[in-house]
C-alpha cells in the first residue's frame, strides 16, 4: 500500500481543530473616568471586553484596607460587559477576603490606588484568582481628572484614556 502526502484543502481541513485551540485568549480591562467630582468618591464602572470563549468569574479588587472578590452569578453574553463596581447587580455576588457577603462597596481616598484584576476562573471565597483577562490600576481621583476609559496595567506607569466607543482595543 502506498500513501501520497495530502495536499490542497485537507491539511488546512485536519488542522483546524489545533488552530482553533490557538486563538488569542485574555482580553482588555478599562474603568470609565466620568471627568466630574463626584468620581472621586465612588468607585468606576469596569469595562472588561475577553477574547475567545473565556468570559469574567471573578474581580478581584485590592487597595488599601479593602480585599474585595466579585464572583459572577450567571453568564454573560457577547464578549463585554460593563460592571459598576458601586453597584454590581444580581450578576455578581460580593465578598470580603474572609469569604463574608459585602453590600457597599466605598473607596477610603481618592488617592488610594487600587488594583482590578479580571479572571476567567472562579477561586475559593476570600482567594483570588489568575487574571487572565485583564488588570487595571487607578485612583478614584485620577478617574475624576479625565473622560473617557482610562486603561493601566499593573507595573506601568503611563495611563491611557481612550473614547468610550473605541475601547477595547483587538484582541
Amino acid at each position: 500500500m502506498r500513501f501520497s502526502r495530502p495536499t490542497g484543502l485537507l491539511p488546512t481541513v485536519l488542522l483546524l481543530p489545533l488552530l482553533t485551540a490557538c486563538l488569542p485568549t485574555g482580553g482588555h480591562v478599562g474603568a470609565v473616568a466620568t471627568g466630574h467630582f463626584s468620581a472621586g468618591h465612588q468607585f468606576p464602572v469596569l469595562v472588561v471586553a475577553w477574547c475567545g470563549d473565556a468570559e469574567p468569574q471573578q474581580i478581584d479588587l485590592v487597595g488599601g484596607e479593602h480585599e474585595i472578590h466579585l464572583v459572577a452569578t450567571r453568564g454573560f453574553d457577547g464578549d463585554r460587559v460593563e460592571v459598576d463596581l458601586a453597584a454590581p447587580g444580581d450578576g455578581w455576588r460580593i465578598t470580603d477576603g474572609r469569604g463574608d457577603q459585602v453590600y457597599r462597596l466605598v473607596p477610603e481616598s481618592d488617592q488610594e490606588e487600587y488594583t482590578v484584576g479580571v479572571g476567567s476562573l472562579k477561586a475559593e471565597p476570600g482567594e483570588g484568582t489568575e487574571h487572565d483577562i485583564g488588570t487595571v490600576v487607578f485612583s478614584t481621583e485620577a478617574l475624576a481628572a479625565e473622560q473617557g476609559v482610562y486603561s493601566r496595567a499593573a507595573g506601568s506607569s503611563e495611563a491611557e484614556y481612550v473614547p468610550r466607543e473605541e475601547f477595547p482595543p483587538e484582541c
